[in-house]
């Protein structure tokens, strides 16, 4: 079995969510997405949205903030006619 290497705890869950593309050059309507699993440094999620690694995606309400949170997409993978993406957070849920 292939070794752990996130540096937090993952916690399943079923949030949705709206957010939104942080790129001028993009329609910046928010989208919604299902939060499939988060931990303290990034999230897991199931879009419809195709996206690529270093996207820059706006989250609301992750863990309860306040601001949108910036997130950088790390990885993408497409399944069942959705994609599941993989973010690390800019900064960390105040």
């Amino acid at each position: 079995m292939a070794a752990e290497l996130r540096k937090y705890p993952r916690i399943n869950t079923a949030l949705e969510i709206n957010y939104s593309m942080d790129d001028a050059s993009e329609a910046s309507s928010p989208f919604v997405g299902t939060v499939t699993d988060l931990s303290k440094s990034g999230a897991g999620l199931l879009v419809d949205q195709v996206h690529r690694p270093d996207d820059i995606v706006c989250l609301e309400g992750v863990g309860g903030a306040k601001k949108p949170l910036n997130s950088v997409v790390k990885w993408v993978r497409k399944t069942q006619g959705k994609y599941r993406i993989g973010v690390k957070f800019v900064r960390t849920p105040t």
